[in-house]
């Protein structure tokens, strides 16, 4: 008995040592991260938008891009979740493009650009409203053909202002961000396979 009891407090130590420096370990790399976020200026994301969407527009192209109907951050505690989960991609985006046009990325290794990717978008995610990072990467995402913004696609492909666009039309310019040859519904091959995919989106949407 007495050395079962002997087991038991060695057994609890170990874990309060190991929680201890898992913790240590957390806290340190949190720090890390941290020294690396480059502080993203919302007027300078506001100075390079040109479109504004609605919130239905918001809430289909988080839809596509964050697979969340919820355009809203989502502040996760633990880092790992930042790194890995898909729900925050809108700020990983913000981030990402905000940091190659005010940095010179060429000065980092690979390894400590993503660290720094990461670290901008957290900032991103506590700091800069979501709908001014919608606005400011629907005004420079490439929607294939050579075209750079929301109102660009719109005039080519519907001939028609950005906010007058259905909710499908949108959906439809939404797909060709995840791969603008893959869903460009103007190519005969694909326009069966792209008004299944709109069609499927549009019934999640407004269910």
């Amino acid at each position: 008995m007495k050395g079962l009891k002997i087991l038991k407090k060695i057994f609890k130590y170990f874990l309060i040592v190991v929680f201890s420096l898992i913790s240590i370990i957390y806290i340190g790399l949190n720090i890390y991260v941290k020294s690396k976020e480059i502080k993203v200026d919302s007027n300078k994301l506001l100075n390079a938008t040109t479109v504004y969407l609605s919130n239905e527009q918001i809430k289909i192209a988080s839809y596509i891009l964050n697979k969340d109907k919820n355009p809203k951050f989502h502040n996760y505690f633990f880092l790992i979740n930042d790194a890995f989960s898909f729900r925050n991609h809108v700020a990983l985006l913000t981030a990402t493009n905000y940091i190659a046009e005010n940095s010179d990325t060429l000065k980092y290794e690979s390894i400590e650009l993503q660290i720094i990717d990461l670290a901008t978008k957290r900032y991103v995610m506590k700091n800069i409203d979501y709908r001014i990072c919608y606005n400011y990467l629907f005004s420079k995402f490439y929607f294939g053909k050579e075209l750079y913004g929301l109102q660009n696609a719109s005039n080519f492909y519907y001939s028609k202002d950005y906010k007058n666009l259905t909710q499908k039309e949108f959906i439809s310019l939404c797909l060709l961000l995840n791969n603008p040859v893959f869903y460009d519904f103007t190519d005969e091959n694909n326009k069966k396979r792209c008004a299944e995919k709109i069609n499927e989106i549009y019934s999640n949407i407004v269910e």
